[in-house]
């Protein structure tokens, strides 16, 4: 039976029941064919466009199949250098990203025979970086071997080891300090117990007790001889008015001056003298 023309209804529908992944057995690489059970596959491996495409692969197997593994490794590697980078990831996580899209190279049809077997050739050819995960599996990460890559791993290289450098320098630095602060402290030690004898202990001040203290006190008041007595002295409480000398103003008086001079005449009678401007 011809395959359905390319934008015909049946085309669509073939495409809308053959939507998602399928069997990796019942999947033909040569005719880019996936079949959705054991009979469809059987049927599709007795058709005449299967046999005469088989013929022709025939000839030169080995030609077709370094083609699909060139093809497999290109879109392999390109979907890791674009969706991951230089960040390392599970090798069967990530080919389950890779086998999303229906249209990829299957891996029956290349040369290698496992994903492990693949994942360690990329390794041993330098295209990959190769590890083994904390959980047995294997971790794979893309390496940039471009040469603005390699210019600039060697620029990291070199600053992570100037800084290496310059931190065993440090504590060079810090170390000798650390031993000149324990050598000057010893000298000081030596030297404080070396005046130390030379050094009078201080006398024990004796602190008196309180019978001694009673007993000087009874003693003075035996030695020391009676004291006579005062005489009365007598208080007087009265006030004396102060005395104001004659002729002078008292405290808060003020003499009252008058602004005109006067002069008395021999009647008596007083008149007033007014300065006149000549």
């Amino acid at each position: 039976m011809p395959r359905a023309e390319i934008g015909s209804t049946k085309h669509l529908s073939n495409k809308m029941k053959s939507k998602g992944l399928q069997r990796l057995r019942w999947y033909c690489q040569v005719c880019e064919k996936q079949c959705r059970d054991a009979n469809g596959f059987k049927c599709h491996v007795q058709s005449e466009s299967h046999v005469r495409q088989m013929h022709v692969v025939g000839e030169d197997p080995k030609k077709y199949i370094e083609t699909y593994s060139r093809e497999f490794q290109h879109d392999f590697i390109q979907l890791l250098r674009t969706s991951h980078g230089e960040k390392p990831i599970d090798v069967n996580h990530f080919y389950q990203e890779y086998i999303g899209n229906k249209e990829h190279i299957h891996m029956n049809a290349t040369r290698w025979p496992s994903l492990t077997e693949f994942a360690k050739f990329l390794g041993r050819q330098g295209i990959c970086t190769v590890t083994e995960g904390d959980k047995g599996g294997l971790m794979i990460a893309w390496k940039d071997v471009s040469p603005d890559a390699v210019r600039r791993r060697e620029a990291i290289r070199q600053q992570e080891q100037q800084d290496g450098e310059n931190d065993a320098q440090e504590e060079r630095v810090i170390r000798r300090m650390v031993e000149r602060a324990r050598l000057e402290a010893e000298a000081k030690a030596a030297q404080a117990k070396a005046v130390e004898p030379n050094v009078a202990a201080p006398k024990a001040i004796e602190v008196p007790t309180a019978e001694a203290t009673a007993e000087e006190d009874s003693k003075t008041d035996a030695e020391s001889p009676p004291k006579p007595e005062s005489e009365k002295v007598k208080l007087n409480f009265s006030i004396k008015k102060p005395t104001v000398a004659a002729g002078k103003a008292s405290l808060g008086t003020m003499k009252r001056k008058s602004i005109f001079k006067r002069s008395r005449t021999d009647t008596g009678d007083e008149q007033v003298q007014k300065k006149v401007k000549v």
